[in-house]
């Protein structure tokens, strides 16, 4: 409960520094040109203090640390469990901005030659001479030799 008054206190002491420091620079100094931007750095300088105060005296700041260092380590092991799906995200987003790479395109990959059939996010699905559908995952193509065959357009 006590808390609670200080801080409200607190913002009754902002509130009035504010108002009085307003009043100083606008009877005093209201001559002199740039006095609103006294006035603004006035206001910055009381608001900035108001906050470390209550940040400090109820460990906002504390908790805001915690908060950070939560969200960073859930991070991390999202990134960790999904690596290869966010690879393969990537690198699918990479090949749908290379015009080189189209459907209909025959590519050779390890010793086998199909001819792609479709263009994912995560993968390319392709068919062999031998009707055999093949889905390659997308990063292969970053990280392997792959021969492409562009297709032929006949006119």
């Amino acid at each position: 409960m006590t808390e609670l008054v200080f801080a409200v206190l607190s913002i009754v002491v902002t509130i009035v520094l504010y108002v009085v420091s307003r009043q100083i620079i606008n009877k005093k100094l209201q001559d002199l040109q740039g006095s609103d931007k006294l006035l603004g750095m006035v206001l910055v300088f009381i608001i900035v203090g108001e906050l470390l105060y209550l940040g400090t005296f109820f460990g906002l700041f504390d908790i805001a640390l915690e908060m950070i260092t939560s969200i960073g380590a859930a991070a991390v092991v999202i990134g960790i469990a999904l690596q290869n799906q966010l690879k393969n995200s990537i690198s699918g987003i990479s090949i749908f901005l290379n015009p080189q790479i189209n459907v209909g395109d025959l590519i050779e990959f390890d010793y086998v030659k199909c001819k792609i059939t479709g263009l994912h996010l995560t993968k390319i699905t392709a068919i062999t001479e031998d009707g055999i559908k093949v889905i390659i995952p997308n990063h292969k193509f970053s990280e392997d030799m792959i021969q492409i065959f562009p297709k032929i357009n006949k006119k």
